[in-house]
């Protein structure tokens, strides 16, 4: 009888480690996944690359942190960032992992720095603006693609705060070329309830978001050569897409768009990880 119960107490030894054992493969391995896809779907998205330092996601907690994400300017700017932030949480719904829409009832993105730079008519921002319309521009996905593209994702609430503007103007003899433009918070909720949202268009959604808290907060401080233009490519934006841009009305106030066993189950969720944020032309 000693025998035996030993022999269990071993069984459920080596269960144990090759829970964690997996637990830990499959995390290290779903971190890669998420910096990946978001830098290949955030750079097909933009048309500049997208960049991200580090991605911790835990499975079984439930929530996904990102670090240090960049998003580079278009060529022939002296700046090379047009866009940073520190820090990015999301509160994931595990159970959702193996559906066909992942289930987000969080996103909270802190202390963003936004570079605006103008080069002779045009800006910076303008041009990214203008990439993410081109794509919207695409003839439509075959259902091939649709298949291929990744599982899509609805988010209930995204909140950005901390959002710091630096415009930086054509040198004049005398006058300041920078100014500063501070941002109020930006929300947005039920984003993705068409079923359509991706990686790609989520962070297309939050820079158009942005762009046009920029609109908004630079009215009668930015020159007309900087804000002209990019409410020109934002109102192309709304035409193709109508409710890309609910979520930057109304800044300052509320925006709206908007019986398998312990390791078999860790490994299905690691499994299912690879279509979470795999990215799709768009």
């Amino acid at each position: 009888m000693k025998i035996i119960k030993n022999i269990i107490k071993i069984a459920l030894l080596i269960l144990v480690i090759l829970i964690i054992v997996g637990v830990v493969a499959v995390t290290l391995y779903a971190n890669k996944a998420v910096k990946w896809g978001i830098e290949t779907a955030g750079t097909s998205a933009l048309k500049v690359p997208v960049g991200l330092g580090k991605a911790n996601l835990s499975i079984l907690g439930g929530s996904l942190g990102l670090q240090n994400l960049t998003i580079e300017n278009p060529a022939d700017y002296k700046n090379r960032q047009f866009l940073s932030l520190k820090n990015a949480s999301f509160k994931v719904k595990t159970s959702s992992l193996l559906s066909d829409i992942i289930e987000i009832p969080e996103i909270k993105i802190a202390d963003v720095n936004v570079v605006v730079e103008q080069k002779g008519l045009s800006n910076n921002i303008k041009e990214i603006l203008n990439n993410i319309s081109s794509g919207e521009k695409q003839p439509a996905e075959t259902e091939k693609a649709k298949a291929e593209g990744g599982k899509k994702l609805h988010i209930n609430n995204l909140e950005i705060t901390g959002v710091v503007v630096k415009v930086k103007l054509l040198p004049v003899p005398g006058k300041a070329d920078t100014i500063p433009l501070p941002l109020p918070p930006i929300r947005m909720k039920d984003l993705g309830n068409d079923g359509t949202m991706t990686t790609g268009k989520l962070v297309s959604k939050i820079i158009v978001a942005i762009s046009q808290g920029i609109a908004e907060s630079g009215a009668g401080i930015l020159p007309d050569d900087i804000l002209n233009p990019l409410k020109d490519s934002l109102k192309g934006l709304e035409q193709l897409s109508g409710k890309l841009l609910d979520a930057g009305k109304g800044l300052g106030g509320e925006l709206k768009d908007t019986g398998k066993g312990a390791t078999e189950k860790v490994k299905d969720l690691g499994d299912s990880l690879k279509g979470i944020i795999k990215p799709k032309e768009e």
